[in-house]
């Protein structure tokens, strides 16, 4: 009930945004076409309605991608034991929290619902009590038995392409011709006022009436109607309801001229003769409604000009392909982000880490050789290695199957107000909250593949082959990309571990080198030793080549680091460009799980879990 019920309300808020517009489109084209038939501003005013009754009742709307993309972190992660701690006792707090908000969410939403169908309930009410009185009307009514009028009218119906003619009444309450139908459409003569009208005006009034009928307007006037039973609190369909009666009246009176060759001066004074009375709930009448539309009737027959029949077309066919059919504004697929730089930058550090301990070595001899300080070996390893196996979780019903990749969103702390999980081999893909996941595991009981979905308190199973075969190719692309980041992170991962050991044996070079520069205090006093003994020449010799054979090889270590650091670069670029690919994959994921759930909730396939 709740889903149905939030459903409801999302499309009453897009139909009346959809519906203003539509109103205001038709609204300014006929004001910037004022010779535009009557008959085709009808149509128009009528795909209003059609708009508005569709927008309730179509499951699939056209979504188009134009609202700005969210922000969405779209990772590839696999799920680790050393999750569960932490979330062990969160879930019961989270869903005391997400119960309360969702309990403010649904009663603000349960009102809102009620005052609709309150006044739903009153517009049926009102019309069901005209419905009525309109029947006690033709049922009050007496028939007609003047047979030269009901032989006219006869020929009128079959010279108008009619199966048969309208029963024809007289009815004293009255004061102009009235259609009363749709069933068994009654056709009502003002018995006072008969008498005085002359034949000619009897003619055109049965002829207007006539034109109703041979137009199908008492059926097609039930979608108006009922457009604005729903749409009771939309004061533009309101005016759209308005403006399509009026122009159907219009409609009727140029046929009528039209048609029968008849002066417009004669037909005007007939209408300002019937004058203005109320309209019949379920029927059409020859006189106004009210004084406004007897004023525009009356200018609408001093038209005399045409319109192209074929813009006419146009138009209508126009507004049917960009108007009628149900369109909602959904984000845009994600851009793809720009290349992060804190992903190459890790790995420049090692490399200029080298000569900042160059001032410590006091060994003004090689000052070309750099000596490097020692660096913490976690700074050099942009992405850790692979995490090593986890160890076998104890039994219990809320642990969750650490052997399975999760790609998508998962929230570890927050309860979206939505949610699915999408199972299928040993991958999922998932747009929920930790406890979603646990649960969803628990309600599927292993037997994938299958889309579970909660929407509110309310939870959904979804097990059609055909509807997760269409979805399993879009998850398969997703995991391929998962599968390709990892092996990515592998190569990173031993790269790091290479430049570590790479980084600990500068460090060893650089101490080595310290050490000796701290045993030759004295420089001045050495080489005077050196001087005046052979034995100091040769010590201080062998020293001297082995000091610049641990410089080659830290200066063999610095070229090795940096071409490491060049190929962590490179995969950093490869990895930007898989997860700009996932990205986009996920975003499409998930909009087309959101469709295939909506149509499977709509073919009826969908398992309401308890």
């Amino acid at each position: 009930m709740d889903t149905l019920m939030m459903e409801l309300l999302t499309r009453l808020a897009w139909t009346s945004v959809q519906s203003a517009l539509l109103v205001a489109l038709v609204w300014g084209v006929c004001r910037l076409l004022p010779r535009l038939p009557a008959a085709t501003r009808c149509r128009l005013w009528w795909l209003v309605a059609l708009q508005a009754v569709l927008g309730l009742v179509w499951s699939s709307p056209l979504e188009l991608a134009v609202l700005p993309a969210p922000g969405i972190d779209d990772t590839t992660f696999v799920t680790q034991t050393m999750m569960q701690a932490p979330t062990t006792l969160a879930p019961v707090a989270v869903d005391t929290m997400t119960a309360a908000a969702t309990g403010a969410s649904l009663s603000w939403q349960s009102v809102l619902f009620a005052l609709w169908a309150a006044g739903v309930l009153l517009m049926m009410a009102h019309s069901l009590r005209a419905y009525r009185q309109s029947r006690a009307l033709v049922r009050n009514a007496v028939p007609c038995t003047d047979a030269g009028l009901q032989q006219a009218l006869q020929l009128a119906a079959e010279a108008h392409g009619l199966a048969r003619a309208p029963q024809l009444k007289l009815s004293a309450q009255i004061r102009s011709p009235q259609l009363i139908g749709p069933w068994n459409p009654a056709l009502l003569l003002p018995a006072r006022e008969l008498p005085a009208m002359a034949a000619d005006d009897l003619d055109m009034a049965l002829t207007h009436e006539l034109v109703h009928l041979q137009r199908r307007d008492l059926w097609l006037g039930l979608l108006p109607a009922l457009a604005q039973h729903l749409l009771f609190f939309h004061p533009l369909l309101h005016v759209a309801v308005r403006e399509y009666a009026l122009a159907r009246e219009e409609a009727c009176d140029s046929a009528v001229v039209a048609g029968h060759g008849h002066c417009r001066h004669d037909y005007g004074r007939l209408l300002v003769q019937l004058g203005v009375a109320p309209r019949p709930a379920v029927g059409v009448a020859s006189a106004s409604p009210n004084f406004r539309s007897l004023k525009r009737r009356l200018l609408t027959l001093q038209q005399t000009g045409s319109f192209p029949r074929v813009a006419s077309m146009a138009i209508t066919a126009l507004f049917m392909v960009i108007g009628v059919a149900p369109m909602r504004l959904v984000a845009a697929v994600p851009p793809p982000p720009p290349p992060p730089p804190a992903l190459a930058a890790p790995a420049a550090p090692a490399v200029p880490a080298a000569p900042a301990a160059t001032p410590a070595v006091a060994a003004p001899a090689t000052p070309a050789v750099p000596k490097p300080a020692p660096a913490p070996r976690p700074v050099t390893a942009p992405l850790p290695p692979e995490a090593p196996a986890a160890p076998a979780s104890p039994s219990h019903p809320d642990s969750v199957n650490t052997t399975t990749i999760t790609h998508g969103r998962l929230d570890l702390s927050h309860q979206p107000r939505q949610a699915f999980v999408l199972m299928g081999g040993g991958d999922n893909f998932v747009d929920a909250s930790m406890a979603d996941l646990k649960q969803a595991q628990r309600d599927v009981q292993g037997r994938d593949p299958a889309l579970w979905v909660r929407v509110g308190n309310e939870r959904y199973l979804v097990r059609d082959p055909a509807l997760l075969q269409s979805l399993s190719k879009a998850q398969q692309q997703v995991a391929k990309l998962g599968e390709q980041q990892g092996a990515l992170g592998e190569r990173m991962g031993a790269l790091g571990e290479q430049q570590g050991e790479l980084g600990e044996r500068i460090a060893e070079v650089a101490m080595r080198a310290s050490r000796d520069a701290m045993e030759s205090m004295d420089a001045a006093e050495m080489a005077n030793h050196a001087a005046r003994t052979t034995k100091g020449d040769a010590a201080l010799a062998e020293r001297a080549a082995q000091r610049a054979k641990a410089d080659a090889a830290a200066a063999v270590d610095h070229r090795r680091i940096a071409e490491i650091a060049r190929q962590q670069a490179e995969l950093a670029r490869q990895q930007s460009g898989l997860a700009q690919q996932q990205s986009i994959a996920s975003a499409q994921i998930a909009r087309d799980v959101r469709k295939a759930f909506d149509k499977a909730l709509a073919d009826g396939t969908v398992q309401r879990l308890r």
